[in-house]
Parts: C-alpha cells; sequence; structure tokens
C-alpha cells in the first residue's frame, strides 16, 4: 500500500510542476500563439498523469479494503 501512496505523491508533484509550466506559457491568462504546441503536449501529459494517479490510488484504496475486511 505504501508504495502506491508514494506515487500518488510522485503524480502530485509532476502534475504541480507541469501546471507551473504551462502557466510559465501564458501572458495575462491565455497562452502566446507561439506556446500553443507545448501548451497542449503539457495539457496531455497533464491527463495522463491524472490517469496514473486514478489508478494507484484506486490501487491503494482496494488495499485498504482488503486490510480492513481481513481485520474483522
Amino acid at each position: 500500500m505504501d508504495c502506491h501512496r508514494h506515487a500518488v505523491n510522485d503524480f502530485d508533484l509532476q502534475i504541480e510542476m507541469n501546471t507551473l509550466e504551462l502557466n510559465m506559457l501564458m501572458e495575462q491568462g491565455e497562452v502566446l500563439p507561439y506556446n500553443e504546441s507545448r501548451a497542449d503536449e503539457l495539457e496531455q501529459k497533464k491527463l495522463k498523469l491524472l490517469l496514473g494517479k486514478r489508478f494507484h490510488q484506486n490501487a491503494m484504496n482496494a488495499y485498504w479494503y482488503y486490510l480492513a475486511k481481513m481485520g474483522k
């Protein structure tokens, strides 16, 4: 279960870094035209990171449920 918790923490860091990089491509809340392709890449990366985080979060919850059920 701890390996999934560590993975979720790592995904949080990567998502935070991705968001920061995306914000650096913006000026006054809008992506500059010459940064649009990089911004699209970062949005796709963020989606992949969120899907990975979801997988590990679900696995961690499944392990917790199994351990709680066995403890009864």
